[in-house]
């Protein structure tokens, strides 16, 4: 599934020594300045529906949510959109609009 890249890196974590915190944190970031979070429709390893929670929980008009659908696991810089996006955000505060979308275009 993950192909000849991930054959030996995909479980470096099975043995983390840890077992890890059970309770979710509160992450409400409300009254800060917009926060971007990009979420990949097809990501294995952080699955799409954790970038909706995490923009829902940070609240109303704190956290964006940028939607990639794109497949894979990570889509900065791979995807030209993706890259645009969030590099205006960090150079210049500004967020996408409500509810953008992507397209996949990872080379």
């Amino acid at each position: 599934m993950f192909g000849a890249a991930w054959s030996t890196g995909v479980y470096l974590c099975f043995d983390w020594p840890f077992d890890g915190e059970r309770v979710t944190p509160q992450v409400n970031a409300e009254g800060a300045d917009p926060i971007l979070v990009v979420g990949g429709t097809g990501d294995p390893i952080t699955p799409y529906t954790g970038a909706r929670h995490m923009a829902r929980a940070l609240g109303d008009g704190v956290g964006v949510l940028l939607t990639a659908e794109e497949e894979g696991h990570g889509t900065y810089p791979q995807n030209g959109c993706v890259v645009k996006a969030v590099d205006r955000y960090l150079r210049t505060g500004r967020i996408p609009a409500s509810g953008a979308v992507c397209r996949g275009d990872m080379s």
